[in-house]
């Protein structure tokens, strides 16, 4: 039976042949404290820590001895992961097979797992022809090979007081030619990892380095193998080639790689293996250890030469082979994630904003930032579309969205979203600009002055104009991800984009095509041409909201008239309603339609017909 023993921070577990299978987990209600062996029916179970100890789970990791060198480990945690000694981690109900002795740690607790001296075999040794590898390779997270670091560790390669023998020289020049082999190997795939054909590049370095006749990149999907890069030596070679199924069913039983002669299960039905002499194949195992592909290869009778099996070396070749295709596709699937997250966010944002939220990830969390944000929606969407063919609106709805689109690109804004004929964007973030106000402004005057190119290009029915109103505001949100992992959309939160979407809906209560608030006003500092137009209460927002009208192509006559609208709006704040009226009526009488000027002084009228001096100056609306 095994033996527990504490050594240092470490717990030791000697295993024994009495014990197949083996669970090491926390101590349960039951159970004796550790270090406790408790048999059950099924398998032993080892009590590592109290049961207070909550970094190990009662049931967290299972033993299965293989023989005198191997165990395979089975995560039977559903939460929590086991670092390996290789650095890779055993995530939960994930199995892998290592060798003796090894040390998993989980949290702050080492076990580590030795052989005693009566552990005998406990599998069958393999019947046919093919040989393994002890080990699987490396994931591709994990994988770091250091040919010169192995090298120096060799035992023949330390120093020696005794004088060394020919057989020894001999030995030692054939070693040195081997990892000669090996650094060049690794040159070879280090250039690939950068190619698009790095998976050519790889077969072409396995027959020619390995000295196969084919040899072959292969991936796995469920349980067939397919054919994603094939180099052979003989012209006679076609397409109808096909590996051997008993040597791919090894390396994915087994997770390891193997090498021997074909046929030797009975599985090889193919033509192609018949002439096969010796043949070798390495998994190529993904982020998370599981068999995805292999790197294939074999030697073959013909071309009157006499070839000579694959050796041990000739496998490991192969199998760092292997993990370089390995550590290619883990880049390939790195790269479309990213391309992937690109196109996403440059449906929203400019392409250097889009670099720096790749670049910077956790731009993507929630923080606070001062920006302006813009609601423009299409005046009469409603009315205008029942006119036209669902084909026609979609047309101009299409057109509508690019150019606004465009003005906000032009200004290095943020497209936070399109919600049917409603388009919403930011500026101040992800990247902070100083003078967010004045980019947006801008932003809302090139959407009023491309209305006339857009009405030429698509006219509407009965010669209905497209028209939009926007609304501005400007203030402390925050900005994130507002959407999902599978869905992203960046964007702002909190009540100024509400604000700034109530002051949309009141354009066509005030007859303006584009308004902003008394914040954004504020920071404009007189740089475009605005006049204040009175103070509203907004659906669902407390304080009342000062607004301005934003101008986008000032007449002649505009100074005279925002000057009368000041003078009226003051009295009309004021209470005199009799200079109100009078001079917006002077307005009128000098034939000037202004839909801000015909708004109040019908305010002014309905207030002086019902009671001179008890009305609200402050505006509350009737809807969004």
């Amino acid at each position: 039976m095994a033996r527990l023993e504490k050594v240092d921070s470490r717990i030791l577990v000697l295993l024994d042949a009495d014990d197949r299978i083996l669970e090491i987990g926390r101590q349960t209600k039951d159970e004796p404290p550790p270090l406790a062996i408790v048999p059950t029916s099924e398998f032993t179970r080892l009590v590592i820590v109290p049961k207070d100890h909550r970094e190990v789970g009662r049931r967290q990791l299972r033993i299965e001895i293989l023989d005198q060198i191997r165990v395979r480990l089975t995560n039977v945690n559903e939460v929590n992961g086991v670092s390996l000694e290789s650095g890779a981690v055993l995530a939960p109900g994930k199995t892998i097979d290592v060798l003796l002795p090894t040390t998993i740690y989980r949290g702050s607790v080492g076990v580590t797992l030795e052989g005693s001296a009566n552990l005998a075999p406990t599998v069958e040794p393999e019947e046919d022809a093919f040989f393994s590898l002890p080990a699987a390779p490396p994931a591709p997270n994990s994988a770091n090979l250091d040919f010169a670091s192995a090298r120096k560790d060799r035992p023949e390669d330390s120093a020696s007081s005794e004088p060394e023998s020919f057989s020894d020289s001999i030995r030692r020049s054939h070693t040195n030619v081997m990892f000669e082999r090996l650094g060049k190997l690794v040159s070879v795939l280090q250039r690939a990892a950068s190619s698009k054909d790095f998976e050519e590049s790889i077969s072409r370095t396995a027959m020619e380095m390995v000295g196969l006749d084919r040899a072959a990149v292969l991936k796995r999907v469920g349980s067939t193998w397919k054919i994603s890069a094939l180099s052979m030596k003989f012209d006679d070679d076609d397409e109808s080639w096909r590996p051997s199924q008993g040597l791919l069913s090894q390396v994915a039983r087994g997770r390891r790689t193997v090498w021997g002669t074909p046929g030797a299960d009975g599985q090889d039905i193919f033509e192609s293996v018949i002439s096969v002499v010796a043949m070798v194949a390495a998994p190529i195992l993904n982020d998370a250890g599981e068999v995805v592909g292999a790197v294939y290869g074999d030697r073959r009778v013909g071309g009157g030469l006499i070839r000579s099996p694959i050796d041990k070396f000739d496998a490991m070749m192969v199998e760092i082979m292997a993990c370089g295709v390995a550590g290619g596709w883990a880049r390939l699937e790195q790269e479309q994630a990213a391309l992937t997250r690109r196109i996403q966010l440059e449906r929203f944002v400019t392409k250097e904003v889009a670099q720096q939220l790749e670049d910077e990830p956790d731009a993507l969390l929630g923080r606070d930032a001062d920006v302006t944000v813009l609601f423009c929606d299409i005046v009469g969407f409603s009315r205008i579309s029942e006119q036209l063919s669902p084909a026609k609106t979609f047309q101009w709805i299409n057109a509508v969205m690019e150019i606004l689109s465009e003005c906000v690109s032009a200004t290095k804004g943020t497209l936070v979203d399109y919600i049917g004929d409603e388009l919403i964007a930011m500026w101040g973030a992800p990247l902070p600009i100083a003078d967010h106000a004045s980019a947006a402004a801008e932003s809302a005057i090139q959407m009023l002055e491309s209305l006339q190119k857009l009405n030429e290009k698509h006219p509407l029915p009965g010669g209905e104009l497209t028209q939009i109103g926007i609304g501005l505001n400007s203030g402390k949100v925050r900005v994130g991800n507002t959407g999902s992992i599978k869905k992203l959309k960046y964007g702002p939160l909190g009540s100024e984009v509400n604000i700034a979407s109530r002051v949309q809906g009141a354009t066509r209560f005030l007859r303006a095509p584009a308004l902003i608030t008394g914040a954004t006003a504020r920071q404009l500092e007189g740089k475009f041409c605005t006049r204040r137009l009175c103070s509203v209460r907004l659906k669902n927002i407390e304080n009342p909201v000062e607004l301005f009208e934003l101008v986008a192509n000032p007449g002649p006559g505009w100074s005279q008239l925002a000057k009368d609208y000041e003078i009226a709006l003051t009295a009309w704040e004021e209470h005199k309603l009799q200079t109100t009226i009078g001079t917006l009526s002077q307005v009128v009488a000098r034939e000037i339609y202004d839909g801000p000027t015909m708004v109040l002084l019908s305010r002014a009228v309905d207030a002086w017909s019902r009671d001179q001096h008890q009305y609200d100056p402050v505006w509350t609306l009737p809807s969004k």
